[in-house]
């Protein structure tokens, strides 16, 4: 007998899982807090995190089957290389299961971009982003950087239609762009992708963040949308800027249980 323990009590091989989770380490672009160690302390709270749920009633771990494909190895400081990297990842990802639901542990928010420039190759459908964030990211450049976690949304503008929900801080010259997104999330008939950068919660809940914000929102108000965005059709997620740094931190047990919700409200 194997005395081990991984990230879910009973793995499934890719084909067959309904959920897999993927980490992409990258934060290269990141200015503030480190969160390049964000998918390794959120698969540890995750191992820790009761399955049950008493709101919905529903066990997590045995109404889903999953697979934890590991991390993507990212090129250290080089965006383009580790895009590409992305890009093929998910699309042998989709080959091997084209109904899997994949969730995405980050590192920076840059990350989204090349999860949504891969996803959208492989649907012909327009997709609507659901940005849960404390910022716009809507930056056209960031210290002379075309590619970062503040300009992700700029870049995105282009191909999706992105909902944002929780922002509370933005430059003047994004104040100008923000008319380009929708604020407040509503039902859409669309396939959704979420993504949640963990600063957009209060900082007195979620401390550890690349670029912490203060009057964020609380775990009941977050679930609330959560809920209504998870009767959609949710085609992907994504939870960004973990900046943990040991096991049990406040950040990474609330991230693992924003997966579970967001499982059990599907």
């Amino acid at each position: 007998m194997l005395y081990t323990k991984k990230t879910f009590s009973f793995e499934y091989p890719v084909g067959e899982a309904d959920v897999v989770l993927l980490g992409i380490p990258w934060d290269f672009s990141q200015t503030g807090y480190p969160t390049r160690y964000g998918p390794f302390f959120i698969r540890e709270a995750i191992k820790n995190m009761i399955g049950f749920d008493p709101e919905t009633k529903t066990n997590v771990f045995e109404k889903y089957k999953f697979a934890d494909l590991g991390d993507i190895e990212v090129v250290p400081g080089n965006w383009k290389p580790t895009e590409e990297r992305i890009k093929d990842t998910i699309t042998s990802l989709f080959e091997a299961n084209p109904k899997v639901l994949p969730i995405f542990l980050g590192g920076d928010h840059l990350v989204t971009l090349g999860i949504l420039n891969s996803i959208k190759n492989l649907r012909n459908e327009k997709i609507t982003v659901v940005d849960f964030d404390a910022h716009r990211d809507m930056l056209p450049e960031f210290l002379g950087e075309r590619f970062s976690h503040v300009t992700w949304v700029n870049h995105a503008l282009k191909d999706f239609d992105i909902v944002q929900v929780g922002a509370r801080a933005w430059s003047g010259e994004e104040e100008k762009l923000k008319v380009n997104v929708t604020d407040g999330f509503q039902k859409t008939s669309k396939p959704v992708y979420v993504t949640v950068d963990m600063d957009v919660f209060d900082p007195k809940i979620s401390p550890e963040v690349g670029t912490p914000e203060p009057n964020g929102m609380d775990f009941g108000e977050f679930l609330n949308i959560l809920k209504e965005v998870a009767s959609s059709k949710v085609i992907g997620m994504d939870i960004v800027e973990c900046g943990s740094t040991e096991i049990n931190s406040t950040t990474a047990t609330l991230a693992a249980n924003i997966i579970k919700k967001m499982l059990c409200y599907k």
